[in-house]
């Protein structure tokens, strides 16, 4: 039985009759009793639905509302509401960003499982939630910042169930499942190996049948270490190097949970493997980066040399941080059924057996709990110190621990530190010598020492990953023997960063040749034996003739350390003499960077590669979070709070500081937007901010040129927005977001590591009504569903900013009616006006001046060339029309005809506008303000327009006259004013005054200083 409930009506659903479709329309009210149900229910914008029965599939559009007790899946889209009473049990949920959900009643806890226990207290959007026992910095103030703060944008899928018998608590589960590669496994590529993070769309890669297969799209998406702690969906596998047989991987391979290996003619996903000893899943983990490619098919990749799946959408792309990529790369891709290349195996007895032969291969035999003798737990992992407590559960003796860097034992551990937080002498903090590698993961486990049943011997939160940060093979770290108080006799004759010289003798053992180690920073350098001719030595007396040593270091040592030098018998580990400390170099002139060049070109085996990537990598990090301590004035700030507490200075008021984001560069001469955000960017200046820039999808770009006082953020500095927000964080007090897209990327960031900031969302214009515009023109119907997207993402960002602004007051009343309580306010750019204009008798034509990459001027350049301009020079063959702008597409050019002139990008402008008479905005559908229209007006050129051209702009009627919205209408427009002096005189003083009385720059700064004025106020006031 389907039932459709109109607007004003209210209708309740009882038991007695099965009900297969529900329909809620606008206004429209359904209640669907206890003890009935209804298999599927669909929720209009502005329908309500009330569930205390129960009920198969329920979907909930942007704009409705419901209570639901039970039913099998329930999907909320972006800004639509639901409301969770205790006792909820629904089995799928997937909440879209820019959803509302209303749990009642309570607290919040979260369980190593993964498992959100929420009591919510009728908390919209998820708000106040900071994870139990975590410093509530890291996190922010809130849950959608802090738990959510990495999925927003995405839809998100969840599990509700009562959580124990008095139903006080409500259970909340994050599935986040995609299979993906880590960061560093070498793919088979047409070129050999290369690490994932270093593929790009259109490589060729080997798959398992040996075919080269071009890459579709590359997917990423990272998580930190505390977000997805106890998240076993999120938390890599790690596959011990010939854990799979035929030694494969050939390296230890790491991926996600459900990421599928292709094994006897199966796929099977890694978290189906783990047996704890050749399969591990980590316990704990700083960070991790996932990348996962994508074919134009499903097919069997060569990851570490084994076969490995490729990506394949089952509805999950949206998962990644890049989805957007995607839809902008292929706008015209339809989502299909998943289809797999081979049988994805999850449970049964095909499994069983495989699982029992990698087993039996790896030699894991069944260790009974009760053989665990210690307890204890690793608390801390970073690539400097290893902290944590151990204790024997059947003596008060001291543990002693292995430690293992990916299964190879580094070193033993003596847990006997004051741990009274967990009682006797138990702890442990173990500093790694010269520190774990950045440029190779880390596979960190701590052990019972020489206990057989090791596996079952570990601490707790073992494995811990220490994830890579950039591609490198290796580097296994040599303990050098401890120096004894044995003395050696002999001499170091030189020691430089790219040799050491000299002799040694053991008097204990007179004749004989000294085997020695080359020490430095504690590490060993060099082995030989001190046999070379020193005849010298031997004239003198002082030993044997074979007794010299003369060593190169390859590569040579770092100039950009310190290096203490030692010289030691390699059986005794006597010094020879004391330490040689070579000072690191103070200055970075061209001699030392010369110094720097020789030293890498000289890397000749891995290790040395190694040893120097890790330092040069080490000290850019260093000079990284430099900069940004130093643009941010962090340790200027700190150093001031300091000495004014202790009274050596009077308190200074810090420099306000805002930070601009957009996606490109901008570029006044090449669209309107980048006019408009370099506007608002000096408008900030003069309201006192001290204003930073960075380009989202333009970080290495040539065009990041020094602007006027801006601090532009980019490469090598900074890899990304949010490694900016990262390393600068808590040091802005404005964050302006430029467009959707941006916002949609970047605020849940921002409100995570600026979470004092405020956060301008700049529309720009907006997007939905101009790809609905252009779906209409263009009878597109795909366009239209497209359009219904982007306005719930732009609605979307509108609700978690602070402040919005447009530069249209039609969008701004658009906005305060779609989004009540969103703070909207009219902000222009401003716009230089010419104080002088050629004569109308020195100018002639007409000049379209648009963008081309924008799709509302290329559908104007085609209507005007192919309908207007005819109609034009049937009356007026005189009448010349010139097509100007950048991006400008060969369908554009190919328009020039006799009379039509296509001239592509112009550096000057203006010199077009002293040429013509008028300006046409012939746009058939479009958003926001146009540029071409403000700069025609400031040329004192007056502009034919259509009234999506003029829309929001609040034209005086001298110049709003001008408009028509068919061809016709247009022609005539042109060909009445282009002889008319007295009508374009008027016009011209017409438009230069409005210009100058709405967008001078002290109007724009103005208008901005009083959008942002509480927060001014408040700063200053503080």
């Amino acid at each position: 039985m389907t039932v459709v409930v109109s607007s004003g009506q209210t209708v309740t659903l009882d038991s007695e009759n099965p009900y297969s479709q529900v329909i809620v329309e606008n206004g429209g009210y359904a209640l669907v009793e206890g003890g009935s149900y209804a298999t599927e229910v669909d929720v209009q914008s502005g329908g309500r639905l009330g569930i205390y029965g129960s009920a198969g599939t329920v979907t909930l559009e942007s704009g409705a509302s419901a209570d639901v007790d039970a039913a099998q899946s329930v999907i909320v889209q972006s800004a639509a509401m639901l409301e969770v009473p205790i006792q909820a049990d629904i089995q799928n949920l997937q909440v879209s960003g820019g959803a509302q959900i209303k749990l009642s009643d309570a607290q919040y806890d979260a369980s190593d499982d993964g498992t959100y226990v929420l009591d919510p207290a009728g908390l919209a959007k998820l708000e106040g939630l900071v994870e139990s026992g975590v410093d509530s910095d890291y996190y922010g103030q809130t849950t959608y910042d802090g738990l959510l703060s990495e999925l927003a944008g995405d839809t998100v899928t969840y599990g509700l169930a009562p959580s124990d018998e008095e139903g006080s608590q409500v259970l909340l589960t994050v599935d986040d499942g995609t299979p993906c590669f880590c960061r560093g496994t070498l793919i088979a590529t047409e070129r050999g190996e290369i690490a994932v993070e270093d593929l790009a769309i259109g490589d060729r890669v080997r798959t398992a049948s040996g075919s080269l297969r071009s890459i579709r799209w590359i997917g990423h998406r990272s998580y930190s270490g505390p977000f997805i702690r106890g998240n076993r969906n999120v938390l890599p596998i790690v596959i011990r190097a010939g854990a799979l047989g035929d030694g494969l991987p050939r390296r230890d391979l790491s991926v996600s949970p459900l990421h599928a290996m292709a094994v006897e003619g199966v796929l099977i996903p890694a978290v189906c493997l783990i047996n704890g000893v050749s399969i591990l899943q980590a316990e704990r983990i700083d960070e991790v980066t996932y990348f996962h490619i994508e074919l134009e098919t499903h097919d069997v990749l060569l990851a570490e040399g084994a076969p490995s799946e490729s990506f394949v959408d089952d509805d999950s792309r949206n998962m990644f941080h890049n989805a957007a990529e995607f839809r902008r790369l292929y706008p015209d891709a339809v989502l299909l059924p998943a289809v797999y290349c081979a049988p994805r195996i999850e449970e049964g007895p095909v499994l069983e057996a495989i699982r029992t032969r990698l087993n039996a291969e790896a030699g894991i035999a069944p260790v009974p709990t009760s053989a665990r003798s210690i307890e204890g737990y690793l608390d801390e992992v970073t690539r400097t110190v290893i902290r944590g407590w151990a204790r024997n559960l059947h003596s008060p003796e001291p543990v002693r621990l292995s430690l293992f860097d990916n299964g190879i034992a580094i070193a033993e551990i003596v847990a006997d530190c004051p741990r009274p937080d967990v009682g006797p002498d138990c702890g442990f903090c173990f500093v790694v010598p010269g520190g774990f590698t950045p440029h190779m993961r880390h596979v960190i486990e701590i052990a019972q020492a020489d206990d057989p049943g090791m596996s079952r011997n570990f601490l707790g939160h073992t494995p811990w990953i220490l994830d890579q940060q950039a591609a490198g093979e290796r580097l296994i770290t040599q303990s050098a023997v401890p120096a004894s108080s044995a003395t050696m006799r002999g001499y170091i004759d030189r020691a430089s960063r790219d040799r050491i010289c000299g002799w040694i003798s053991d008097p204990a053992r007179p004749g004989e040749s000294v085997a020695i180690q080359v020490v430095v920073n504690g590490t060993i350098a060099e082995r030989s034996v001190a046999n070379g001719r020193r005849p010298d030595v031997a004239d003198a007396g002082a030993g044997p003739e074979r007794c010299g040593f003369d060593l190169l270091f390859v590569p040579p040592l770092s100039p950009l350390t310190r290096q203490i030098i030692e010289v030691r018998n390699e059986r005794t580990g006597a010094l020879l003499g004391q330490p040689v400390i070579v000072e690191a170099a103070d200055q970075f002139d061209p001699d030392f960077e010369e110094a720097v060049r020789r030293a890498t070109s000289s890397v000749q085996d891995a290790k040395g590669y190694d040893r120097v990537l890790s330092f040069l990598a080490a000290q850019m990090e260093r000079l990284k979070q430099s900069h940004a301590d130093h643009q941010s004035g962090r340790i200027r700030n700190t150093t001031q709070r300091e000495r004014s507490r202790r009274g050596l200075v009077l308190p200074a008021r810090r420099a306000l500081r805002a930070l601009v984001v957009d996606a490109r560069m901008p570029d006044a001469r090449r669209d309107a937007g980048s006019c408009a955000i370099l506007s608002h960017m000096f408008a900030l200046q003069t309201l006192g901010y001290d204003v930073s820039f960075v380009a989202a999808d333009e970080m290495g770009s040539a065009s990041a040129q020094v602007m006027d006082d801006i601090d532009v953020c980019a490469l090598p500095f900074y890899n990304s927005v949010e490694d900016l927000l990262r390393r600068q964080a808590q040091s802005f007090d404005l964050v302006y977001l430029h467009r959707q897209d941006i916002a949609t990327r970047y605020l849940p960031l921002v409100r995570q590591y600026q979470s004092k900031a405020r956060v301008i969302y700049a529309v720009a214009d907006l997007h939905h009504m101009r790809i609905a515009r252009q779906a209409a023109v263009e009878e597109r119907p795909e366009l239209m569903a497209k359009a219904r997207q982007v306005r719930d993402a732009e609605y979307a960002a509108a609700r978690q900013a602070d402040v919005v602004l447009t530069h249209s007051t039609v969008e701004a009343a658009i906005l305060r009616r779609d989004v009540p309580g969103v703070e909207v306010h009219v902000v222009p750019w401003a716009v230089v006006v010419r104080k002088q204009v050629p004569s109308f008798e020195k100018r002639s034509g007409v000049l379209f001046l648009g963008n081309f990459s924008h799709a509302p001027n290329t559908d104007a350049a085609i209507w005007l060339t192919e309908e207007i301009m005819p109609l034009v020079r049937r009356q007026r063959p005189d009448i010349g029309c010139v097509i100007a702008g950048a991006d400008m597409p060969e369908r554009v050019r190919r328009l020039a005809a006799p009379g039509v002139e296509a001239v592509g990008h112009v550096r000057d402008c203006g010199a077009l506008f002293d040429k013509v008479r008028l300006n046409i905005a012939p746009l058939r559908f479009g958003a926001g303000i146009k540029g071409k229209v403000l700069d025609s007006l400031a040329a004192g050129v007056p502009c034919v327009t259509t009234h999506v051209a003029t829309e929001g702009m609040e034209l005086p009627a001298a110049l709003a006259d001008a408009t028509g919205d068919t061809a016709e209408a247009l022609a005539a427009l042109i060909v009445s004013l282009h002889d008319d002096s007295t009508t374009h005189a008027r016009m011209d003083h017409a438009g230069r005054r409005f210009i100058r009385e709405r967008h001078d720059r002290a109007v724009v700064a103005e208008t901005l200083g009083s959008a942002f004025g509480n927060h001014i106020e408040n700063r200053q006031a503080g």
